[in-house]
């Protein structure tokens, strides 16, 4: 458990750094965000067995920084473009690869920049608020995963899905909803009450249904990836945090929360 919380820290750091330097530096949690994009593809890479092979996975690599480092533009999409085409004539340039290896290395890519460059879009829509917002989709994500697993650890009797993800029991995944939900609603009201210049009319009940479907994607996300790594054999994405494994098993939850935070306040606001 020690090792797990230490690994939380780790990800509240990147929380702490988001909010108080995600406007003043943006440029440093631009690269921060595309070092993370990087390292979360090559582990996928690594655990699919296509981290060798050159020819799919630096360009791959490449790729997966640009978007969350630069943003969108026409520089991206002319990237994007080329590397679509390069990816697709690996098929010419190298026939013994397989189409499980070419497209799960193209999907994999493609989904883990652009949901990670989510949260450089939800800073830049929010402006002076956009790091908060970026806070909310953090806490919405990673405090659903901390509330399932103390609360399944000495309280959880009844497995969730034990042939994808037997640790996960009945009793985390509400209490885990129910951690995110109290939680994002604390954090709102902090702000609203401490920390933001003006009142911004924030629409709670807004808030609880956010964080209720965040929460509720948030599982959707940590599952898809447990089974990820049952497919491919392996307990964890990597070792690079401590009891926690890879960057990927402590972001997973996030590529899937982000976006949906995104679009949510851009279609429904939560003012």
């Amino acid at each position: 458990m020690r090792k797990r919380i230490i690994s939380g820290v780790t990800g509240a750091l990147f929380a702490v750094l988001v909010l108080f330097f995600g406007q003043s530096q943006p440029a440093l949690i631009n690269l921060i965000t595309a070092a993370i994009s990087v390292l979360a593809v090559n582990e996928m890479f690594a655990v699919m067995d296509i981290a060798k092979i050159w020819i799919l996975s630096i360009p791959s690599l490449i790729f997966s920084a640009f978007l969350p480092a630069f943003g969108y533009g026409i520089y991206w999409y002319v990237l994007w473009y080329i590397y679509t085409l390069w990816i697709f004539a690996t098929m010419i340039l190298k026939p013994e690869l397989t189409l499980k290896q070419i497209f799960m290395c193209y999907a994999t890519t493609v989904l883990i920049s652009v949901s990670l460059s989510c949260i450089i879009l939800l800073r830049d829509y929010g402006k002076e608020y956009g790091c908060f917002y970026v806070l909310l989709a953090l806490c919405i994500a990673w405090l659903s995963d901390t509330g399932a697993y103390f609360c399944g650890k000495f309280f959880g009797r009844n497995k969730l899905c034990p042939e994808i993800s037997p640790k996960k029991t009945v009793e985390g995944f509400f209490c885990g909803i129910s951690v995110s939900v109290f939680s994002t609603l604390f954090a709102t009201a902090v702000f609203d009450l401490f920390i933001s210049a003006e009142k911004i009319h924030i629409n709670y009940i807004k808030i609880i249904i956010m964080a209720l479907v965040g929460a509720l994607i948030s599982v959707l996300g940590d599952l898809c990836f447990s089974a990820v790594k049952r497919k491919c054999g392996v307990k964890d994405f990597g070792s690079l945090m401590p009891g926690h494994g890879g960057i990927l098993d402590r972001f997973d939850s996030v590529i899937f929360v982000v976006p949906y935070v995104y679009i949510f306040v851009r279609l429904i606001s939560i003012t």
